[in-house]
């Protein structure tokens, strides 16, 4: 059985396919890069729902979560035992 698409419905999924290459959480802490929420962003939410519409999955890219950044410190930023603070540069004076 073939189910044809109509143009719409292409678009839409080329649209959803870019907003998911755009927001793949990464890897190592599980944040979206551009919006800087943990776990699914709300984009990307919608974007996996209009996939699951037309019962379709989105494409993968290789190395998309950055898995080379696991284990890795953020420069500039101090752990603490009760979350993470921002090292203030100019007190060091």
């Amino acid at each position: 059985m073939t189910v044809y698409l109509t143009a719409e419905a292409r678009s839409e999924l080329r649209e959803a396919q870019r907003q998911l290459d755009r927001h793949t959480d990464l890897a190592n802490d599980g944040r979206c890069p551009v919006c800087d929420l943990e776990g699914p962003c709300p984009l990307r939410r919608a974007a996996l729902r209009v996939f699951g519409r037309y019962s379709r999955l989105p494409s993968r890219q290789p190395g998309a979560t950055r898995p080379q950044l696991i284990g890795l410190r953020r420069v500039g930023v101090r752990t603490e035992w009760f979350g993470v603070h921002a090292v203030d540069e100019s007190s060091d004076a």
